[in-house]
């Protein structure tokens, strides 16, 4: 007798996340989830194409600082933590943060101009994708 490979349980490890764009807290929560939102292109999820190029589009519309695209780019493109960027942007941790928050917040009004609110993405529980 041969078996079946069915995930029974797939459906209770799927759960909805929700990002309100408009402001720098639901910003930072997308780009913290940028790259499991990213792989899900590859499995036709087009929407959530949509919420990456998107959020491309904002971060270039938001004219950030060089310091704060620096910051942008270290800890959510590079997933560094802010003491490793520091030491790379040879500035303090607490400037890090700072160049960070202002950064989401500069982002958060681009998406308030599109009058973006909340999106909202399926997602599945951590190393069950």
């Amino acid at each position: 007798m041969g078996t079946v490979k069915v995930d029974i349980a797939e459906d209770s490890r799927k759960y909805m996340q929700t990002y309100a764009l408009n402001t720098a807290k639901g910003v930072e929560k997308l780009l913290r989830d940028r790259h499991k939102i990213a792989a899900r292109r590859f499995g036709g999820d087009y929407a959530a194409c949509d919420i990456i190029l998107d959020l491309n589009d904002a971060i270039d519309n938001a004219k950030l600082s060089r310091r704060q695209a620096e910051s942008v780019t270290y800890l959510y493109g590079c997933d560094m933590t802010q003491t490793d960027a520091a030491a790379e942007m040879d500035v303090t941790q607490q400037a890090v943060a700072k160049f960070s928050a202002e950064a989401c917040r500069k982002i958060a009004r681009v998406f308030r101009d599109w009058d973006y609110g909340e999106v909202a993405v399926e997602m599945t529980e951590e190393g069950e994708e």
